[in-house]
């Protein structure tokens, strides 16, 4: 299957890619690695002064890019 995946930085369109993939997913996966590396989330517990403990999610190699498959074709 064929998907067109839309680029956009910050909102705004940048790109639109052609590309075979299985699913959407797939496809903005291969498009992703042109722009760098892909963004990567881990979820951390951290301990404050007091002893109570705050989860935090931290995002790893942001690069302000979001992506937009749709399929074109089969």
């Amino acid at each position: 299957m064929y998907y067109q995946v839309t680029v956009k930085n910050r909102g705004s369109p940048v790109a639109s890619h052609t590309v075979e993939a299985a699913d959407a997913l797939a496809a903005i996966k291969l498009v992703e690695l042109l722009y760098g590396e892909p963004v990567r989330v881990e979820f951390v517990t951290v301990e404050l002064e007091d002893g109570r403990k705050r989860h935090e999610m931290k995002v790893h190699n942001w690069h302000g890019y979001s992506f937009v498959a749709r399929k074109v074709a089969e």
